[in-house]
């Protein structure tokens, strides 16, 4: 997969600079020395997110040279906050930790609640500003400093023996810097706690501060609902301030934004860009914005908390693609479930039960390692002996959702395949609650787990499970629930069970012991990859126009730009009302309003129990007919007619082959 991206990163460069998206001159922004590499190209953190082993927050990225610099906070007790760590890629897949950075030994009047590092490279010197000792008053000693070093790993030493922020002003506790350098050579910092922010102008020293043509020093700033964590970048000619606001303990903790044509304001909110996901995450918060050299690809890194975790300090680093709409607005980030494997590790992972598992080669394989113990086969409800039932979860909480991920089964004694809406087991067991869908040398079974016992639900015949490589798909929408082997649009089974309603998604393999007297093999039992999960609310582009997405407006359907409000353009895929295998569109912002066709014409509609309304609101979700790899909607009343745009608005019209490109679209 890293090769496919990489080919990819070089015609997006490559296109990007045609578009005029050049790198930033060496000292504008947080650009070090120039970067020569192919710039990676991803929908999120495609290895996993979190990023790295460890509890970390208020993520800072840098550009230095052809590597990705992340500057983090160490997210522990206060009186454990004393050092910084450091995390660098050429690639944004493949992480080397720099531990220990910034040391407060080498800040002699910081003593703890070491924050939120900035870095920054200009004139041959690298940067960082960090909060300390989080003052409560301007009695107390502490506030934002600034270390420097001659390499980006550091070591980071005082650059001035005191604070350079070290009191209130304008109600803004100095903390949570966040350094840019405009086009032209200014160097600003933007700050502050407490609901209040401020910038502030740095000299070309990068070590103390200037003043405003008023004579003012600390201009405050502080636009609606601002708690914490400002953070400045500049795309297209437009300044781009964003902040956290909500309690960073909390479920409320969020990014939002603001655009300006000046870098000192004024700052108008415009909306909220990142929040908790219930379903993957919570106290999603400051973050920072990194774009990749030489084309318009743009990450937001951040923190966020694991949904399992009660520790307010648990904290992980995380980063997703951030999109732009034509009219310069960040479209609102969805935070994604991915991993591809190819860091080697299995970040986030957690396994139970007799196996050993590991991540390495690009896949997340399990062998058998512990004596024989007793659970329940999948392909009945009478329980064998197994040799090994090897479970792995993320921590996540779905209901409806849409699940993908390779599956090798590599003993054909044995079983494997993915599990959802899982109530994780107690540490060192393999028995748990909810769904499973697995691979057996005689072919592939839906089932559910009560702990211990396995219930077949159904099955179906597949042939070369063991040995090959399938790419198996759950979707579950309410009770209904269908997987789906290497064909992504008919499923090999289609049925219906409400016992459990969400949770944990994971991948598992067992194998029955062997004969008394036998030894048990030691070889794999099964390997995993390219394991994708998310819920079933989609956004879908229009293959032959960028940017532009199926949405209603006075209920009309409509491909065009303007997504205000963003829900207008969210849809979610629930099973067909007049046949469950097929798919209706229910709009987001108006539940129970259905994307359905009316003399050829698209209208966004309530629905009503009338079988004509049922009929023209199912779809058949089939492959792109432009791209096999996109989507088409086949209307279910009328065969043969494809959901497609034509002039900004949608008709369910058949489609010639030069059409095909308009009745095809990409879903985000």
């Amino acid at each position: 997969m890293v090769r496919i991206i990489r080919k990819l990163s070089v015609a997006l460069a490559s296109a990007a600079l045609l578009l005029g998206f050049a790198p930033s001159p060496a000292g504008a922004g947080q650009q070090g020395p120039v970067r020569t590499a192919a710039p990676p190209v991803h929908g999120t953190s495609e290895a996993g997110n979190p990023l790295v082993e460890g509890w970390y927050a208020d993520p800072d990225v840098a550009v230095y040279g052809d590597r990705f610099w992340i500057y983090p906070t160490t997210s522990r007790s206060y009186g454990e906050q004393t050092f910084m760590d450091a995390f660098s890629s050429t690639d944004m897949v493949h992480w080397t930790k720099h531990p220990k950075v910034l040391d407060i030994a080498d800040v002699p009047w910081a003593k703890y609640a070491l924050w939120a590092p900035a870095p920054v490279y200009r004139d041959g010197q690298y940067y960082l500003y960090f909060a300390a000792n989080d003052i409560q008053s301007d009695s107390e000693v502490g506030g934002i400093g600034v270390a420097v070093s001659d390499r980006p790993e550091g070591p980071y030493k005082d650059a001035i023996g005191a604070p350079l922020i070290d009191r209130f002003h304008n109600g803004a506790q100095p903390i949570d810097q966040d350094v840019f350098i405009d086009d032209d050579g200014q160097a600003y910092m933007y700050y502050g706690g407490w609901g209040h922010a401020n910038v502030v102008k740095l000299n070309p020293d990068m070590t103390s501060l200037g003043t405003f043509p008023d004579g003012t020093v600390h201009k405050e700033i502080t636009p609606e609902n601002y708690t914490e964590g400002s953070f400045m970048f500049k795309r297209g000619g437009t300044y781009y301030m964003m902040w956290s606001e909500g309690g960073w303990t909390g479920p409320d903790y969020s990014v939002s934004y603001a655009m300006s044509d000046s870098p000192t304001g004024p700052f108008e909110k415009i909306d909220r860009v990142l929040a908790q996901d219930p379903a993957v995450a919570r106290g999603s918060g400051h973050n920072s914005v990194v774009n990749v050299p030489g084309t318009d690809v743009w990450y937001i890194v951040y923190h966020r908390r694991p949904l399992s975790e009660t520790d307010g300090n648990h904290r992980a680093l995380a980063y997703d693609r951030m999109y732009f709409d034509e009219d310069g607005t960040i479209r609102p980030v969805t935070m994604k479930v991915q991993d591809n494997f190819e860091d080697g590790n299995a970040v986030g992972w957690r396994t139970y039960g007799g196996g050993d598992w590991t991540a390495a080669h690009g896949t997340y394989s399990v062998a058998p390692a512990a004596p024989a113990t007793s659970v329940t086969s999948a392909a009945s409800a009478t329980s064998v002996t197994s040799a090994s039932g090897g479970l792995a979860l993320q921590d996540t909480d779905f209901s409806d959702l849409l699940y993908e991920a390779d599956v090798t089964l590599r003993d054909g004694r044995g079983e494997a395949g993915l599990a959802f809406r899982a109530t994780p087991p107690e540490a060192g067991e393999e028995g748990f609650h909810g769904y499973y869908a697995a691979l057996t040398a005689k072919g592939l079974v839906l089932g559910k787990a009560a702990g211990g016992e396995r219930t077949p639900l159904a099955t179906a015949r597949l042939t070369g499970a063991p040995g090959g490589t399938h790419r198996v798909r759950i979707e579950a929408i309410g009770s209904s629930l269908k997987v789906y082997v290497d064909d992504l649009a008919n499923p090999r089974i289609s049925t219906t069970d409400s016992t459990y309603t969400s949770g944990s998604n994971g991948v598992h393999a067992t194998r029955p012991s062997p004969k008394p007297g036998s030894a048990a093999a030691r070889k794999p039992l099964a390997s995993f990859d390219d394991v994708a999960i998310r819920s079933d609310v989609f956004s879908f582009e229009a293959a032959d126009a960028p940017n532009r997405f199926i949405r209603h407006a006075w209920s009309r359907g409509r491909v065009d730009p303007d997504v205000t409000p963003y829900a207008d353009m969210q849809w979610k895929v629930v099973p067909g009302l007049a046949d469950p295998s097929a798919v209706s569109l229910e709009s987001v912002n108006f539940p129970g309003h259905f994307l359905r066709q009316r003399d050829g014409e698209v209208w966004s509609e309530a629905r009503t129990d009338d079988a004509g309304f049922l009929g023209d609101a199912t779809w058949r979700r089939v492959p792109g007919l432009s791209d096999r790899s996109l989507t088409s909607f086949e209307s279910f009343s009328s065969p043969g007619r494809y959901l497609r745009h034509r002039d900004a608005l949608l008709y369910a019209e058949r489609v010639a082959p030069g059409e095909r490109p308009g009745a095809t679209f990409r879903e985000w």
